[in-house]
């Protein structure tokens, strides 16, 4: 399942309940195309090679005292091609060892960070003794931007209009079926991605639209009935997940703080179920210390479908409280 980076969920999330500053704002929607830029990667690879193809998405890894954040991995034959995405926008020309946009030369040059991560896949695979290969690739998934090298690379680079042309290419190989241990073993070294270092005071919570937000069209008058709660932009949801989606939001508002009654009590404002509040948290959050404890519960500090991925089945059941009889009578 890829994820979206933990400082987009923070910004999404932010952006539900205050206005965001410009920086903020230009930051939100790059990141944002950055997502749109690796699903649309992630469908073509489906599409071309098909559904079966063997690969890894968005995973972080520690090898070494390095850490090396991966977009995706992507196993053909005996290599293994390692795709780096960019959504750049504009024109970028590598020459003599540097990265230019125009004249201007850029800081950070984006071959030595996927030679990184080709060289720690290529140090984890040597470990465990699996024959592949790794190659390293550069993909621009803007249509809107391109790169001209005029070095010689050992990377593969792929303007947007190269990727179709490029996978199909690779369909003419095959994947080796008695090498699928190379997931494991990548997988072994596999750590939570990471996080964001802006922080949000609690002190500004005041600052923040309180309550359910409604996720259709993202207003705060949402009406709690005996199983669901509704909106009167007509979306409906089952009571018992907007409150652990709401818990989630403030988890990832606030992520380096623990989730206590006292604070979410002012996040779901005036009009707050506390004894429907309280049964959530004890069903569903983990408690940190004793029941009599301040220290409240565990934060995840991550959005609702990552944080309950593992029980997505079981929510998908309590989703359909919505269409009980007398689901929508008053509490």
């Amino acid at each position: 399942m890829r994820r979206k980076p933990h400082k987009l969920q923070f910004l999404e999330t932010l952006a539900t309940r205050k206005k965001l500053n410009p920086e903020q704002q230009a930051l939100l929607q790059k990141l944002q195309r950055g997502v749109i830029g690796e699903e649309n990667m992630d469908l073509l690879v489906e599409s071309i090679l098909g559904a079966e193809v063997d690969c890894l998405d968005d995973i972080t890894l520690e090898y070494q005292g390095s850490v090396v954040q991966i977009d995706k991995l992507l196993i053909i034959g005996s290599i293994i091609y390692l795709i780096d995405m960019k959504f750049y926008r504009g024109h970028y020309i590598f020459k003599n060892g540097e990265w230019y946009l125009g004249e201007k030369i850029l800081a950070n040059n984006n071959f030595e960070q996927l030679r990184r991560a080709v060289r720690i896949i290529q140090n984890v695979l040597y470990d465990h003794q699996i024959p592949l290969k790794v190659q390293g690739v550069l993909a621009f998934m803007n249509p809107e931007s391109s790169l001209t090298v005029e070095d010689n690379l050992k990377e593969t680079v792929l303007n947007f209009t190269d990727i179709s042309t490029w996978l199909l290419q690779l369909k003419q190989n095959t994947t080796n079926k008695q090498l699928q241990d190379w997931k494991s073993a990548i997988r072994n070294y596999e750590i939570a991605p990471y996080r964001t270092k802006e922080i949000f005071p609690l002190e500004k919570m005041d600052t923040l639209q309180k309550g359910i937000c409604c996720p259709n069209c993202h207003q705060f008058n949402m009406n709690e009935n005996r199983h669901t709660v509704s909106c009167p932009c007509g979306y409906s949801e089952a009571k018992v997940i907007a409150f652990i989606r709401t818990i989630c939001e403030y988890g990832v508002i606030f992520h380096n703080q623990n989730l206590k009654r006292s604070q979410l009590r002012i996040f779901f404002g005036q009009d707050l179920n506390e004894r429907y509040l309280e049964y959530v948290l004890e069903k569903y959050f983990e408690r940190l210390g004793s029941p009599n404890s301040r220290s409240g519960y565990k934060n995840e500090g991550i959005i609702f479908d990552y944080w309950f991925a593992e029980k997505k089945e079981y929510f998908e059941r309590l989703a359909e409280r919505k269409n009980w009889k007398n689901a929508n009578i008053s509490k």
